[in-house]
């Protein structure tokens, strides 16, 4: 019985994680309710209490989640290749997972929860980058690094945006490709 219940309690923070996905994509996150949560998940106001206090503990859960399994596939990515050399297969993994639940995605690239996820993001790469680049460099002035990696990371950033908002419509591949080619190019200039 306990099997069922873990079972039953996964779905249910998915239904709910799932509802306030589409939500955000509907309306402000300040206007969403727990009642239209609980209408657009199909469950009942007892059971999204069961598992959270709240529409903004679901938000947090969804980008906490969301940055682990991210995280997770840069640590994969880095075991396989401790150098990350082949720019293009790293980002293919990260555009190919965001492509795996596009929808989902989609949904929440149309709030203002995608920008602290993206920052998240962001800050975690820009320090592990920024040490191996001052590494590179053989300079403790890490004003050159900075400017490099603010650019770069702002710019793959709002690639993504784009293709996540359908602004940009291409394969998980390409993105991966074209974001590859101009980060090489960077990093040519940079060094």
């Amino acid at each position: 019985m306990a099997k069922a219940e873990y079972r039953s309690s996964i779905r249910s923070k998915t239904l709910i994680k799932k509802a306030v996905a589409k939500l955000i994509h509907e309306k402000d996150i300040s206007k969403i309710t727990v009642s239209d949560v609980i209408r657009e998940a199909d469950i009942s106001r007892g059971t999204f209490y069961a598992h959270y206090p709240d529409i903004h503990s679901v938000i947090d859960q969804i980008e906490t989640e969301e940055v682990r399994k991210l995280v997770n596939l840069v640590s994969m990515v880095k075991e396989k290749n401790s150098d990350i050399k082949d720019t293009t297969s790293f980002l293919s993994i990260i555009c190919n997972h965001l492509y795996s639940d596009f929808e989902y995605y989609k949904m929440l690239m149309h709030s203002s929860f995608v920008e602290n996820f993206l920052s998240r993001i962001i800050s975690i790469y820009y320090e592990e980058t920024l040490s191996k680049l001052l590494k590179l460099d053989g300079s403790d002035d890490s004003t050159k690094a900075d400017i490099y990696l603010t650019f770069t990371t702002n710019g793959a950033k709002e690639v993504f945006v784009a293709w996540l908002q359908g602004r940009l419509v291409c394969t998980p591949d390409e993105i991966a490709s074209n974001l590859a080619n101009l980060l090489e190019l960077c990093h040519k200039i940079y060094g």
